[in-house]
């Protein structure tokens, strides 16, 4: 036992009540007896002690090598204090000195995650002795008088927290404290300051103090569930009221709106709790917005910036954030109950951040309702008309999608400056559906025009049983050689010539052009090698056309090597796409089955599967939509609509798979891109057919 130790047990045998109270014992104990009281605190002290990095060579550690039954350790300590094993104090800290005298025979080791710490009986010499310091730094605090804390723990000193010998009363104080600190900081610290009398307070304070503010939640956050009892002397309690108020009275109104809204059961009482936000971070942003307005005169009658509350829904999981940083217009939205995956943000009325009047239609974007304070600014009125508008133009700070009875529906939005979260509405489980009303028959201002039927010709047998009207392949058999297909396509779309200075090299190879063996393309006038365009044709789909390598030109048809099995229906729904209300809908069907890859094919001879049949796509049948059906028609005889090879959804090799010509394949899109509304799709997919030679 150190000395220091022998002199407190002598000093504490000879006088009991001395004012030197004993190891972590109430006074009026005999000082060198292990009672029921002391036991708790001895097992916390040398359970503390291990926790120090000096301790390493003093336990029992599994991937130690060389470990030694006979030899203590300090679990061995804890053990016995345990059994009641000990009588006196003294008979503890002679085990533990006994530890720390410890010999070893040769190097030891302990393993760290991928590295190995090696330590010498030179090294353990000097751990044992800072081991020995830290005992005695105990002794020292522990043998003091223990004081019971006088003042409350709001204004409680962090000296006064020292002077508390009960390691869970330190700790609470500490909590009381600092509650953004997390409880094993504040755990580590209560150690030290019970543990230890020579401690730097102020330097504790401060790095408590700046634990505590980084830990801080960005906002504050007051929620109020609805009762019967008004809580009306409550803290901002009437932030609730307000967006009660405003849920209530919009949910319910009807509206030509041109998207989807979503059927919200017992409104009355859908309402769980209602949360009021208060972030001083964003809400200092947003008044300096409001200045920059009124500088620029962005002001109604009165003078003052219009504000509105508008509503915005999004996946649960994405509040927090928002409610943290305020909204970033380019986020991808996060799938409503899904492991934090993203779905494809559309913004079909221009970039901005998305809101509406009503709650129904925010709602249609995920259970997560959130109210805010809405600066629009100078804003443009947009009322659809089947087409999709631009952006924002540079003059504007936000646009209102308006129906055909003027009331506003969309808001987007520029800026986040011109946003304010106010409010988080929680609705009952019970009242979310997943029903929703389809968009309104009235959105567009002018009466709907007959849609001419689409000219397609169709096979011999014009419909089947079930009413569709069927589409094959009808490209004939090239019974001739591949060979023989590439000289005949090579004859009708080039023509031999002479190098130009322009176009000195054949871009294929990047040799330079020669007077013999060069050809040039009958529509662009693009020159290469015959030889080097002549292997172009072999490895593509189709030998019966030319696709100019430079400006992607189509001379001839262009077919591919869609398999030529398969079939096309298509037939007249009365359903509708939303984004198109005063149309119905045309239904695509594809047809396709197993078979063996043929010539053209990624592997000739080598079966193919046909996974994911028949597959379902949908127009809307208005003259767009039948002039689209109509191409489709066209690229489908030629093959162009699939194609074999690998599947990136499934993951599979030699299957039937798209070939580049999107369809949409849900009626209603729930965020992958995969539906309606889309006002740009019939657009887009008219420019992948032209690509294709379709048109």
């Amino acid at each position: 036992m150190t000395l220091v130790l022998k002199r407190k047990m002598e000093n504490l045998n000879n006088d009991l009540n001395c004012g030197c109270d004993g190891l972590l014992i109430k006074k009026r104990k005999p000082c060198n007896i292990v009672t029921k009281e002391t036991k708790t605190k001895i097992f916390q002290i040398v359970k503390s002690l291990m926790n120090q990095i000096f301790s390493i060579p003093f336990l029992r550690i599994s991937n130690k090598p060389g470990n030694d039954e006979n030899q203590k350790y300090f679990e061995d300590v804890l053990q016995r204090i345990e059994e009641n094993k000990y009588q006196h104090l003294d008979q503890v800290f002679d085990d533990v000195e006994e530890i720390l005298s410890n010999k070893l025979k040769n190097e030891n080791q302990v393993d760290i995650g991928t590295r190995k710490l090696i330590y010498s009986q030179e090294d353990i010499e000097v751990m044992a002795d800072q081991m020995r310091k830290k005992i005695n730094r105990i002794q020292e605090n522990i043998f003091g008088q223990e004081n019971t804390l006088q003042e409350s723990k709001e204004k409680i000193d962090m000296k006064d927290i020292h002077h508390h010998q009960d390691l869970d009363k330190t700790f609470e104080t500490l909590q009381s404290r600092y509650p953004a600190v997390p409880p094993v900081t504040l755990m580590t610290k209560a150690l030290d300051i019970s543990l230890s009398k020579c401690l730097d307070w102020n330097c504790i304070k401060k790095e408590l103090e700046e634990a505590n503010k980084m830990n801080q939640p960005k906002y504050k956050s007051y929620k109020f569930s609805p009762s019967r009892e008004q809580e009306f002397d409550k803290e901002n309690v009437i932030h609730s009221y307000i967006a009660g108020y405003q849920f209530h009275k919009m949910i319910s109104k009807s509206s030509n709106a041109p998207v989807p809204l979503r059927t919200i059961m017992n409104t009355s009482d859908a309402i769980e709790s209602i949360t009021y936000i208060e972030n001083h971070e964003l809400s200092a942003g947003y008044k300096n917005q409001k200045s920059v307005f009124q500088q620029q005169g962005k002001v109604n009658e009165n003078g003052k910036v219009d504000e509105l509350l508008l509503f915005h829904g999004t996946a649960v999981s994405s509040l927090d954030s928002i409610l943290t940083t305020n909204f970033i217009v380019d986020a991808l939205p996060q799938q409503q109950n899904t492991n934090n995956e993203q779905r494809k943000k559309t913004m079909m009325f221009g970039r901005g951040v998305y809101f509406s009047e009503l709650p129904a239609i925010s709602l249609m974007y995920g259970n997560g309702l959130l109210l805010c304070k809405v600066m629009p600014g100078k804003s443009e009125i947009f009322k659809p008309q089947g087409v999709p508008p631009s952006d924002i133009s540079l003059e504007y700070d936000s646009r209102e999608v308006q129906a055909n009875d003027s009331q506003g529906v969309i808001h987007v939005v520029k800026s986040p400056a011109q946003i304010l979260p106010y409010c988080v509405i929680q609705l009952k489980k019970q009242s979310l559906t997943s029903q929703y009303m389809k968009p309104s028959h009235c959105v567009l201002p002018s009466p709907p025009t007959k849609c001419p039927k689409p000219k397609i010709p169709i096979s011999n047998k014009a419909h089947d049983h079930a009413g569709w009207s069927v589409v094959k392949d009808d490209q004939p058999k090239d019974n001739k050689a591949p060979s023989e297909t590439i000289e005949k396509t090579m004859h009708n779309f080039t023509t031999p010539t002479t190098p130009s200075d322009d176009d000195p090299t054949c871009s294929i190879c990047c040799d330079p052009l020669s007077s013999a063996g060069t050809v040039s393309l009958s529509s662009c006038g693009h020159q290469f090698h015959s030889s080097c365009l002549h292997a172009v044709i072999s490895h593509q789909a189709g030998q019966q056309h030319i696709q100019c390598p430079n400006c992607q030109t189509i001379h001839g048809v262009k077919t591919g090597n869609q398999p030529a099995e398969g079939k096309m229906f298509f037939r007249k729904h009365t359903g509708q796409v939303p984004g198109y209300p005063d149309s119905s809908m045309i239904v695509i069907k594809y047809t396709m089955v197993d078979g063996v890859q043929a010539d053209g094919h990624p592997n000739p001879g080598k079966p193919f599967h046909a996974k994911g049949f028949p597959r379902t796509a949908f127009l809307p049948d208005n003259q767009n939509g039948n002039h689209i059906l109509e191409l489709l028609v066209k690229a489908f005889r030629r093959r162009l609509v699939f194609t074999v090879g690998s599947s990136v959804s499934r993951g599979e090799d030699d299957c039937v798979t798209w070939n580049g010509i999107h369809h949409k394949t849900q009626i209603q899109d729930n965020g992958n891109g995969h539906g309606f509304p889309d006002m740009g799709y019939l657009d887009r997919v008219q420019g992948e057919l032209k690509q294709k030679g379709v048109e």
